[in-house]
């Protein structure tokens, strides 16, 4: 769930388009599968005197690997065999939310955000996935099948400026949300169906923006089923 950077209450223009690159990474809990991802991402805002809407585009390609270099026969019904494939795909995002500025115009309450991402995955590692669905499922795995994801929630984020230089920012924002029937879709051998067990499709994104300039940087944490981090480096025009 991508930070997209708004203009604030106080702010003369009231529209803000930004691009940004970002470096993402992951593990999965069961099967121990590692991702690497790097980002493009484009947004614009609207802010208006009480509320704001965001929407944007995105791209990703990287790599996941994992399994086991051993592929005795014992290994493999336990785990999967050693492997690196490449993943791809684009998403759109969309956001509107309510706000409180405060009295001398340096600080925004962005008190609540309905968030959204809608995410297509492609690439090796999806057609890889899909075979270890349709297949007999070694022991320490989960896996799913869904190629689409469409992730939703709420967020509150606060926002302020310096007091004697406004073009340097800061913010934290907080969202809470999940991708629905995310966590049923997996399919699991059964040491790994104790991990999974009563995992539900719920997760957080804890996120740190700093704006300088028209430049700015993001740092997000996040855990849904998979724990991930991510950095990003973009540039506004107004």
């Amino acid at each position: 769930m991508g930070y997209m950077p708004k203009a604030m209450g106080a702010d003369s223009v009231k529209t803000l388009t930004n691009v940004s690159a970002s470096y993402a990474g992951s593990t999965s809990p069961s099967a121990g599968t590692g991702f690497e991802l790097g980002m493009a991402n484009i947004s614009q805002s609207h802010t208006f005197k009480k509320s704001n809407i965001s929407y944007g585009i995105f791209a990703y390609a990287g790599k996941a690997s994992g399994g086991d270099n051993d592929n005795n026969a014992e290994n493999l019904k336990n785990y999967l065999p050693s492997f690196q494939k490449s993943i791809s795909g684009f998403g759109l995002r969309f956001s509107a939310g309510l706000h409180n500025t405060s009295a001398n115009g340096n600080t925004d309450f962005r008190y609540i955000n309905f968030e959204n991402a809608l995410s297509f995955e492609g690439g090796a590692y999806t057609k890889f996935r899909q075979e270890v669905y349709s297949n007999p499922i070694p022991d320490y795995v989960a896996v799913t099948n869904r190629k689409v994801l469409w992730t939703t929630g709420l967020s509150t984020e606060v926002i302020w400026r310096a007091r004697n230089d406004h073009d340097i920012r800061h913010a934290f924002r907080f969202f809470l949300g999940g991708t629905p029937n995310f966590a049923n879709s997996f399919r699991s051998g059964v040491k790994a169906y104790d991990e999974i067990n009563g995992k539900n499709s719920f997760g957080w994104v804890f996120n740190y923006f700093l704006y300088i300039k028209r430049f700015s940087f993001s740092y997000e944490m996040a855990d849904n089923v998979n724990y991930a981090q991510k950095i990003s480096l973009g540039y506004s025009f107004q």
